[in-house]
């Protein structure tokens, strides 16, 4: 059987086929540049991993970014809670009983048949897009393109790295968390490379063989000793995401002595974590967050930057802590209280409105990642005293006058961890990420809740909920993927 010959049109700009997870077709124009340069490979590399909105959905440009895949992070803050469906009547939604996905996130309702409402799923469109034609091109290619072998050694590494993240992502949505009592029988994601055969559909691996594959990639990114400690944009792949990209793995399959040396092998690489005290009116510095040149970035994936319109819920505003530099002082929240009613449904919602760039990372990785996973990782090792020093580090950069927690056990450092990254990570997919693997656990299960002008709907740590449907864009083509939940 043939195997994938990868091949895109490198003309001033990179064309790319229409991603479908395992239709592919072979195009070499006459005359056309077929990748088999290093450098050709380097600009294949310079992805758009941020969503540009002045760009129409139809164009080529569109499609050829990843920003889309990341907008869809408000139904993961839908779920658990963070905030309400995107510029909705949250009262007027549940009152109509719609069948859609966001009602089903909105009350918890588990009747609701999520697949049949999902005939695409950007997210898995745009990921599987990724690593089929910009990681797997790069890893097929680079050892036979002519050009700096040094360079080509980088840019494998960065496919590795890449392709090892991303597949981290899918199978985070699409499966159960990583259990180490079940993970070799529970149903995981293709794990697609680049020797993938062209007619025959991807195979499903579990979610151990998923992370198995995720590991021996980072492995292989990392032994190539070829990644540049700063990259050439927080779009590119250097060695400190790497490492907490390794560090996120681990910490997910409970190997915390491992994912706390990765961790620390980011922060010797970049430990810059901004100091909210330096915004106005607390300090002299407008309220703003660049998307490419923010120091804390080790790889910015996003939708585009600042959350405008969200509404967080009531019940994640409760974990903002008194002084805090973002909520109390620099207050991005929309201050008319009968706008927020009228778009969101609910008494006492507010909405995130600024008129500077505040750009979160959405899918990436940041500084606050790794210190979080360090600081869990030393609680979940019995070193609280440390595990507290970092969450109180952090504390200290985004509360006026913090005063220092303190604890004794591991439930209490943890405890203080799940609220400071509940904010930290707010208008991400992270707390998603994150609750749902803590609910792999009894001591730190949680259930969510949401109240809606008196009624209050709940989220069980063992809802299907957790788990995306395969969207049928996918499951139309490839037999083998059967559901999850």
């Amino acid at each position: 059987m043939k195997k994938i010959i990868f091949s895109s049109v490198l003309l001033g700009s990179l064309l790319f086929l229409l991603p479908a997870c395992s239709k592919f077709t072979e195009i070499t124009p006459k005359g056309s540049n077929i990748l088999d340069r290093v450098s050709d490979l380097d600009l294949l590399l310079n992805f758009d991993y941020s969503l540009n909105t002045n760009v129409r959905d139809t164009s080529l440009a569109y499609k050829t970014t990843a920003g889309a895949a990341f907008k869809s992070n408000s139904d993961a803050g839908v779920l658990v809670n963070d905030v309400y469906p995107y510029v909705t009547n949250v009262t007027n939604l549940i009152a109509l009983h719609s069948i859609t996905l966001a009602y089903a996130l909105t009350t918890y309702d588990e009747t609701v048949d999520r697949k049949t409402l999902a005939a695409s799923d950007v997210k898995y469109e745009k990921l599987y897009f990724i690593i089929n034609n910009v990681c797997n091109v790069v890893l097929a290619k680079a050892d036979q393109a002519s050009g700096d072998r040094t360079k080509a050694a980088q840019l494998k590494a960065e496919a590795y790295i890449l392709r090892a993240y991303f597949h981290y992502l899918l199978v985070n949505f699409y499966a159960k968390a990583y259990n180490p009592a079940t993970a070799a029988t529970d149903g995981g994601i293709p794990y697609v490379k680049e020797d993938n055969l062209i007619n025959v559909p991807n195979k499903k691996s579990t979610v151990a063989e998923v992370y198995a594959n995720i590991v021996a990639d980072i492995n292989a990114g990392l032994a190539l000793n070829s990644l540049p400690a700063v990259p050439a944009n927080n779009m590119r792949t250097g060695l400190g995401f790497a490492y907490a990209v390794k560090a996120q793995v681990l910490l997910a399959m409970r190997n915390y002595t491992g994912a706390l040396t990765a961790a620390n092998a980011s922060l010797a690489i970049n430990s810059t974590v901004i100091d909210d005290k330096l915004y106005k009116p607390v300090g002299g510095v407008l309220f703003t967050k660049p998307t490419l040149t923010s120091p804390e970035n080790l790889f910015y994936a996003s939708d585009g930057g600042t959350p405008v319109l969200n509404a967080p819920s009531l019940e994640v505003m409760k974990y903002y802590e008194p002084g805090n530099v973002i909520n109390d002082y620099v207050k991005p929240y929309f201050p008319s209280v009968v706008q927020a009613f009228t778009i969101t449904g609910v008494t006492g919602a507010k909405l995130f409105f600024v008129t500077t760039t505040y750009a979160v990372n959405t899918a990436g990785l940041t500084t606050s990642d790794t210190y979080l996973i360090k600081a869990e990782c030393l609680a979940r090792t019995q070193d609280v005293a440390g595990a507290m020093g970092i969450i109180n580090a952090i504390r200290k950069k985004r509360i006026v006058n913090s005063v220092d927690l303190t604890a004794t056990t591991e439930a209490q450092a943890m405890g203080y961890l799940m609220k400071l990254s509940r904010i930290e990570f707010l208008y991400t997919f992270k707390n998603y990420f994150n609750i749902k693997r803590w609910n792999t656990e009894d001591a730190y299960k949680q259930t969510i809740t949401r109240t809606v002008n008196g009624v209050t709907y709940q989220l069980k740590p063992e809802s299907p909920l957790w788990i995306y449907p395969f969207p049928q864009s996918g499951t139309n083509y490839n037999p083998n993927l059967t559901q999850n939940y």
